[in-house]
């Protein structure tokens, strides 16, 4: 054997060899194996990948089932011009624009800061999305997308924002295919609409309105940079809360419109250097002073929710989101500039009584006791001003039994100016509320107590002409000439009787229809609702359009009704408001037809389509006829009557209406109108309570306003319409007047009257009596008398007699005029066999019948010449006590006298209006 080293040596070299082919070929088989699996794996992988993608394209919502116009829009309130008055809108607040309202420079400018690449993808921009792989791994952050705005529209409308892949992919395959079925304008233009603009803004129309207090229209550059720049965090590049933030963004907007050509160097130095921020700043104060709905647009609010729920058959919550969120048009008849001169005057305190002004303080407050707890606390009183609150706090927080140990995190201080007023200015020619009040002082909030449409306050007299007068007219139980004694009169009330009481104080007698208008007369309007029929009133009521009044209802064990006398001088279970008040007027001053009250005319829905047409029903009430003859008594209210303060100033224009005012002075009411238009005011205290005046200011309050509106208006008189004639007729009797009516002691009592026709007295008045009177005793001549003594003198004769409770009264104001029942006890006692020679020479003329002084006053024998508690009255406006024997006073206790029983709460008028 050859054991040599070169032996050796081969023998390692070819063992050598030989193992490197094994390992070689061993290798090779391995790498055949793994490339083998890893072809097998790359195709279960890209299988696998491709069916999660295909699960995931399938789960996607079907591109041609998406609606991707927003659902949510902002409903817009329109005054009758047409203009734009209120907004009304949920979470979102959003006015669709068409692209082409929308100028070319705000949609560059999202182009250029959200998807440069727009107008040129397919929907996913793959250059885009590899940039912000590669920012985002050299950032370390994922704060870099790169979704193009077909993706975010996608997202916002279709998708829910959370980042998963599963959505991030849909989203991508929907983006593609949303650009295969509409272009790239019709994707804009939903984006620019849908888009988040912070503030709860959704799209650049509502962008525009809030910032710039623009149409999106009219933007500028500068400023649809400012838009463009709040897109990737509105809360922190809000212009508002941080103008800071947004300018260094807006920067970047306008210099990527710059790069990309969209807007030359001049353009951007112009936009650089516009001041855009001052406006947004003065924008926004306004907004916030503005954010309030008014009185007005709180009531349209109230009805169109309402009506949608009544004529469309809507559930309450779908007609609140259709209203907020269903983009509506609402068209009312709101006149701004009416609006503008209520609410000047209602801010003049001058025009308010001021000794009775105090303030209503609302106070709430937030406390953080010791132990951590918060306790939320809220009270309310009255204060006589302003310098009182600190006090009020103080007083509330020791009530509350709040410690110095106890933290205050939050309190809120209202105050309310008493005493309080509204009213309603409507066109009662078709129903349309033109401008409201709903209080004076600061609106504290949106949905407030609306006083000129939610208060229930009592009318007083100003019921007297729509539950007495009107339906008696109408029904041919009255005429204007009718006369009606005002003497003491006593009425059922309930189970007791009550006395009806004048608002002076005392009983004139022989009156006309007219007259207790005029001179707003209780008894005459109670003894008239009592010939018509009180039930005929009661309907007529309603035909006028009242819902508050009682028929016959039980509360807490006890019946109620409105069915009663005191109905005709508004003495009512509930009260009635303003609003349905003034339109009750309404009725009369539009020839009997009474339309009802309308805060909008009609609501289109976000097509354009018409929603609800709200043209006011109309219905008629009364007669032409009696529609006027109402007018033309009411007419002597404002010119002669308890409304002369209600009359204008400077401009001479008719005015027709009524006052009213509780007993009680809780309630100053007054409703009027001219040829053009009706209002009707009401003062007092939120909480009633006794109001301290020295002339009837709600009066003047009304003729302030009213005579602003009215000062370029044509002067217009009331229509006479057919069916209406004049007759002269003698007011003491309301028949046709003769020659005596003429020689009555207080002057001639025939006066030229309107009636329907057909209603005109035949008859000639047998009120008026003459007689002979001796002119040395005074009274009714005998058969001894001279015949130089002997002169003839007219009196009247009640066509029912009067007896007073007593002897000593009470006696109506016209008892000095009436010839005496009994002729003998009444005849001189001069002349004749029994003539009595102790007669007064300076006296010849002394009846014994009572007589009135200058003021009305009733003398009667034994009061030693003195008037009636000299005019003064007691704390009812009743005349009071003193230490003389009372004329009107009975002396049997048993029999109560009129003048100083008291009267029904609704009672009106004990304060006589100055002239």
């Amino acid at each position: 054997m050859n054991f040599s080293k070169e032996s050796n040596d081969k023998k390692k070299s070819a063992i050598n060899s030989k193992n490197k082919k094994v390992k070689k070929r061993l290798s090779i088989i391995i790498f055949r194996i793994i490339f083998i699996i890893l072809i097998f794996g790359a195709f279960a992988a890209v299988g696998g990948g491709l069916g999660v993608f295909l699960g995931i394209v399938n789960t996607a919502p079907d591109i041609k089932d998406i609606k991707l116009t927003p659902k949510r829009y902002t409903s817009i309130i329109y005054d009758l011009n047409g203009n734009e008055i209120d907004r009304l809108h949920g979470d979102e607040n959003r006015i669709y624009a068409e692209l082409d309202k929308i100028p070319k420079h705000l949609q560059h400018a999202f182009i250029a800061i959200e998807d440069e690449r727009f107008y040129t993808h397919n929907g996913v921009d793959f250059k885009g999305m590899v940039r912000a792989l590669v920012v985002n791994i050299k950032e370390r952050s994922f704060s870099e997308g790169a979704s193009t705005i077909t993706q975010q529209l996608i997202k916002n409308r279709v998708l829910t924002t959370e980042k998963k892949i599963e959505r991030k992919l849909q989203e991508q395959y929907l983006a593609v295919q949303l650009e295969k079925i509409y272009d790239k304008d019709q994707i804009l233009e939903w984006y620019l609409n849908e888009i988040g603009l912070g503030h709860g803004l959704n799209g650049v129309q509502a962008a525009a309105n809030r910032y710039f207090n623009k149409d999106v229209s009219e933007l500028t550059l500068a400023e649809s940079a400012v838009i463009a720049a709040i897109t990737q965090n509105p809360s922190r590049y809000s212009p508002i809360s941080f103008p800071e933030n947004n300018r260094d963004r807006q920067k970047i907007v306008l210099k990527k419109m710059l790069e990309q050509e969209y807007i030359t160097q001049s353009e951007y130095d112009e936009a650089i250097n516009e001041d855009v921020y001052s406006k947004v700043q003065e924008t926004s104060q306004q907004y916030v002073e503005d954010s309030k709905h008014s009185y007005y647009v709180d009531q349209i609010i109230e009805d169109v929710i309402n009506d949608l729920q009544v004529k469309k058959g809507y559930t309450a919550t779908e007609a609140s989101n259709m209203l907020y969120s269903g983009g509506l048009s609402i068209y009312t008849p709101f006149n701004q500039k009416m609006q503008n001169i209520v609410d000047e005057y209602y801010a003049k305190d001058e025009l308010y009584p001021p000794q009775s002004f105090e303030l209503k303080v609302v106070y709430n407050v937030s406390i953080e006791k010791s132990d951590g707890s918060v306790k939320h606390l809220g009270g309310e009183g009255i204060i006589a001003n302003k310098d009182g609150i600190e006090a009020f706090k103080e007083q509330k927080l020791k009530d509350w039994e709040i410690s110095e140990s106890d933290k205050i995190i939050k309190e809120q201080v209202y105050t309310v100016p008493q005493p309080q007023s509204a009213m309603v200015i409507m066109d009662y020619h078709n129903g349309h509320v033109l401008a409201i009040s709903g209080g004076r002082g600061e609106k504290i909030g949106n949905l407030m107590f609306n006083r000129a449409t939610h208060a229930k306050r009592q009318p007083g007299s100003a019921f007297k002409v729509l539950a007495a007068y009107a339906p008696a007219l109408d029904t041919g139980k009255a005429t204007p000439a009718t006369v009606i004694d005002d003497v003491p009169l006593q009425v059922k009330d309930g189970s007791s009787k009550k006395f009806i009481n004048n608002w002076t104080g005392r009983y004139e007698g022989l009156s006309t229809v007219r007259e207790g208008i005029y001179n707003s007369m209780n008894v005459l309007a109670v003894k008239t609702l009592l010939d018509t029929g009180i039930n005929t009133s009661f309907d007529y009521l309603q035909h006028f359009g009242f819902t508050t009044l009682v028929d016959n209802e039980e509360r807490n064990g006890r019946i109620y009704t409105d069915k009663n006398p005191v109905l005709a001088l508004g003495g009512i279970t509930d009260g009635v408001t303003p609003l349905e008040l003034t339109a009750a007027y309404g009725a009369i001053a539009n020839k009997g037809v009474y339309n009802e009250p309308v805060f909008y005319t009609k609501i289109l829905d976000h097509d354009g389509n018409l929603l609800i047409d709200n043209t006011p029903q109309q219905r008629r009430v009364l007669k032409e006829t009696t529609a006027f003859l109402l007018t033309n008594m009411m007419e002597d209210v404002i010119t002669r009557g308890t409304g002369g303060l209600a009359r204008f100033k400077k401009i001479n224009m008719p005015i027709a209406g009524k006052t009213g005012t509780t007993s009680d002075d809780k309630d100053l009411v007054f409703a009027g109108y001219t040829p053009y238009y009706v209002a009707g005011i009401w003062l007092g205290h939120d909480t009633p309570k006794k109001l301290r005046y020295d002339k009837s200011y709600h009066n003047l309050l009304w003729s302030a306003i009213m005579e602003e509106i009215h000062k370029e208006l044509p002067t217009k008189k009331f229509e006479v319409p057919n069916g209406i004639v004049q007759a002269r007729i003698c007011t003491e009797s309301g028949k046709l007047a003769t020659s005596t009516c003429e020689h009555d002691p207080r002057g001639s009592t025939a006066k030229y009257e309107y009636f329907e026709q057909g209603t005109q007295p035949k008859d000639y008045c047998d009120v008026h009596k003459v007689e002979k009177i001796c002119i040395v005793s005074g009274q009714l001549a005998n058969e001894y008398c001279p015949e130089d003594t002997i002169k003839e003198k007219v009196f009247i004769v009640r066509p029912v007699p009067y007896v007073p409770a007593s002897k000593n009264g009470p006696f109506p104001k016209d008892a000095q005029y009436e010839l005496p029942v009994s002729k003998e006890n009444a005849s001189c006692n001069m002349h004749g066999p029994n003539a009595n020679t102790n007669i007064d020479p300076n006296n010849p003329d002394g009846f014994t019948i009572p007589e009135a002084d200058g003021s009305g006053n009733i003398i009667t024998p034994g009061n030693n010449g003195n008037s009636n508690n000299n005019g003064n009255t007691g704390n009812n406006g009743n005349p009071g006590n003193n230490n003389s024997q009372n004329p009107f006073t009975p002396p049997d206790s048993h029999t109560p006298d009129s003048s100083i029983t008291d009267t029904p709460n609704s009672m009106d008028d004990f304060y006589i209006p100055l002239p």
